[in-house]
């Protein structure tokens, strides 16, 4: 047992840090990355039209996409008919109308199915070119908290236990460092371990409001699944008991409908509902300035009847919640509010937690402020995990051999912090150059960046220590400067068409892998000057070690990262 409560935290901090750091970093990257699913979606969907200048007016819109959806044949036996309207909020623009169709028989969930349409026509554009099939920003978004090529229960729990370690390891770092805010104000370049601890400190402290929060936030998304007996306890086990409990949390939810009432089909409950514009109208008088994301449509169904609900675009708070309004399409009234827990102070508290977790309500300076912080928290860790080596090293060059569990993870190290960045550019890159009508080649995308990350890790395990941290950190670079050529190479969405036709939101990816590469050539570039340095100096370095030292420890000490 340590000495003393601050030793005690310190050890805590070191080794909570190191044992789960290889999948924090996975899962610090990959949720910032995630966190721009939308942009990232839209730049490898280059088939997509790009933004345009002005918005048509609602009522235009919500017009045509309606009379669409009552003369589409396919849509009549629909439960249930949605419109997304046009908006350049993210650059996501899609106007377009959705539709779920029953459930067959052996079927939970019937098939969901979508259109895109023109706006100025409302219908199927004359030559649309259908977008390729990807895994986008979404497959990132949920690596980091489903991993990939494991069952989702079991990787929500291992990102749970990891995110746990975290936490424990962002409280001990607290208290371990007493001068904390001292600490944020020094850092002392050049000094080797000193620097590193210098960086690990500064950039702990930057954001740590953010890291508790994002930590924290974390935990509490998958709270069921980490405690799985609370609600059965209760409730009872089985899926009836589990959508009693969910109606009684979510009362204004179909939740509890019964089964043995069947909908009208749409097509035909659309023919009793009342004209949509005054219902368009009546939400325009109430929400004033704030704009119509979606709208969906539900037929009558035993008690309930027909409505629409109108979803809004923006946020009025933190919280995780859609401001939402319901009409009863039988006589266009508004509907009463159903009874909610969402003014409750459980309630309330997990919707803000979740909504500062996810950011959708942030404006565009602060999701910046999002992205910054994500990779300035990926930066904590790897300074982290890098700073255990480099302080334990000068032992392992006295000792006739590096110790087996120290090579690992200098391997590991090299294979994470500097693999993964390369895996995810070769995602993007896979993007461009797998064949548009290739089977599963979303599929493919994915494995080329979990390949390229196994790669990393074997290449690490063949070459010298300083080497591979130079090569792949340089890979990595090249791999996100070139990307903005290859998309002009390979697409009409490259950066110079984006900025001419002012679609700024995808215009910030290419730009967004310039910095990145940048950021990447500075680090290699910064492994190529200690090396250099310590290739200029053999004598001093062969002083100060000792005689007997072996040729392998000689080595070990010229490869700092």
């Amino acid at each position: 047992m340590k000495e003393g409560f601050r030793q005690c935290m310190a050890w805590l901090h070191t080794w909570t840090g190191l044992v789960v750091g290889w999948v924090l970093f996975f899962v610090f990257l990959t949720g910032t990355a995630g966190y721009v699913q939308i942009e990232l979606t839209r730049w490898m969907q280059p088939e997509r039209a790009m933004q345009v200048a002005t918005v048509p007016a609602e009522t235009d819109q919500l017009g045509k996409a309606y009379a669409y959806l009552k003369q589409l044949p396919e849509a009549q036996q629909a439960e249930r008919w949605g419109i997304s309207l046009l908006s350049n909020a993210r650059g996501w623009d899609e106007f377009s109308v959705n539709w779920s169709l029953p459930a067959q028989e052996g079927q939970r969930y019937g098939e969901y199915r979508t259109q895109v349409l023109d706006v100025n026509s409302g219908q199927p554009p004359a030559q649309q070119l259908k977008p390729r099939e990807t895994g986008g920003g979404d497959a990132l978004y949920r690596m980091h908290y489903a991993l990939h090529y494991l069952p989702y229960d079991w990787a929500i729990r291992i990102v749970g236990i990891c995110t746990m370690f975290m936490f424990v390891a962002i409280i001990s770092g607290i208290i371990t460092h007493k001068k904390i805010f001292k600490d944020f104000f020094t850092f002392r370049p050049a000094k080797g371990q000193r620097s590193w601890l210098d960086a690990h400190n500064v950039i702990s402290v930057i954001a740590l409001p953010f890291y508790l929060m994002i930590t924290y936030s974390g935990l509490i998304f998958f709270a069921n699944a980490y405690m799985p007996f609370g609600v059965p306890m209760v409730y009872g086990f089985g899926e009836k008991n589990s959508e009693r409990y969910y109606a009684e949390l979510y009362p204004g939810a179909r939740f509890g409908t019964d089964a043995s009432t069947a909908a009208q089909p749409m097509g035909q409950s659309a023919q009793h509902f009342v004209p949509i514009q005054p219902v368009l109208q009546q939400v325009q008088r109430e929400w004033g300035a704030h704009r119509i994301g979606s709208v969906n449509f539900y037929p009558a169904k035993g008690d309930a009847p027909a409505k629409a609900e109108f979803y809004q675009i923006s946020h009025d708070s933190i919280a995780r919640q859609r401001t939402s309004l319901s009409f009863d399409l039988s006589n266009g009234k508004k509907m009463t509010d159903n009874p909610s827990n969402q003014d409750k102070a459980p309630m309330q508290f997990a919707l803000a937690v979740l909504g500062l977790h996810e950011g959708s309500f942030a404006s565009p300076l602060i999701r910046i402020l999002y992205v910054i912080t994500g990779l300035l928290g990926t930066a904590m860790i790897a300074t982290g995990l890098v700073l255990w080596t480099v302080k334990r090293r000068p032992k392992q060059l006295k000792a006739e051999r590096m110790s087996f569990g120290h090579a690992l993870v200098e391997r590991l190290n090299i294979a994470m912090i500097a693999g993964l960045p390369l895996a995810i550019a070769v995602y993007f890159w896979a993007n461009r150059l797998i064949p548009v009508h290739l089977a599963d080649r979303a599929a493919w995308e994915i494995h080329s960046l979990y390949i390229t990350l196994a790669l990393s890790f074997l290449y690490a395990l063949c070459r010298p220590i300083a080497r591979a941290w130079l090569e792949i950190l340089s890979a990595a670079s090249l791999a996100y400067l070139l990307l903005p050529l290859l998309n002009a190479l390979t697409t009409e969405r490259h950066l110079a068409a984006s900025l001419a036709h002012q679609d700024y939101v995808l215009a910030s990816i290419d730009l967004g892998f310039l910095f990145l590469g940048a950021v990447l050539a500075w680090a290699a570039y910064k492994v190529w000057l200690k090396r250099e340095a310590i290739l200029k100096k053999p004598a001093a370095k062969a002083k100060r070690l000792p005689k007997q030292a072996p040729a392998a420890a000689v080595q070990a000490s010229e490869e700092l990262p």
